[in-house]
């Protein structure tokens, strides 16, 4: 593993792992942190069904860890220019760059509100079709053809 990848990983399960856990829907294993390392598989995902339960400090606390480490990994990426490539969470940074933490919090809100079917998607999913790929096909628009 990279440093890179080493230090976005703990950086993840730091900011992010916390906060998609502790959820009012969270269990009392997840909330009292009785859950081992081993028993998780993978990191899990934050879905509407959750979202629509958590405080607004909690869902500040998830969109701020969130760009807090895609900015960590633009700087880093800046500093180590090696470290630079197009990846999820440089692409990510540049999605939610400037909007306002309120503005997404609140944009994923109405999106659980409107589609009361969809509780499943990640809410991941929904700033990233919200967000990042307006942009991405806005800033691909300006760019010169290959």
């Amino acid at each position: 593993m990279t440093k890179s990848k080493a230090i976005l990983l703990l950086l993840a399960s730091v900011f992010l792992l916390p906060v998609a856990g502790r959820g009012p829907g969270a269990s009392a294993a997840e909330k009292s942190g009785t859950e081992t390392a081993d028993k998780i598989k993978e990191m899990p995902l934050l879905t509407g069904y959750t979202w629509q339960k958590m405080s607004q400090d909690e869902k500040v606390a998830f969109v701020w860890g969130m760009g807090h480490v895609a900015t960590m990994e633009r700087e880093a990426a800046e500093k180590y220019p090696e470290l630079k490539k197009e990846s999820f969470a440089m692409k990510l940074c540049s999605g939610i760059a400037g909007i306002p933490m309120n503005r997404i919090i609140e944009n994923v809100d109405g999106y659980y509100r409107e589609n009361a079917d969809k509780t499943t998607e990640p809410v991941i999913k929904v700033i990233w079709d919200r967000f990042v790929v307006p942009r991405l096909k806005t800033e691909s628009a300006d760019l010169p053809p290959k």
